[in-house]
């Protein structure tokens, strides 16, 4: 999938890893869309975030 947002700063919000558009994983986490580098960090965040 394809995301057209401006990623010159667009960091994963786990681990600080740069994202671009081939390599981004999006999660849904309380309503809100969350970005990360890999599914692992989203588990994580997500596990931090209860």
């Amino acid at each position: 999938m394809k995301i057209r947002i401006n990623k010159e700063d667009l960091k994963c919000e786990h681990c600080g890893a740069p994202l671009s558009e081939e390599d981004i994983y999006v999660r849904v986490i309380n309503g809100e869309k969350h970005y990360f580098c890999c599914s692992h960090c989203a588990d994580a965040y997500e596990a931090k975030m209860k």
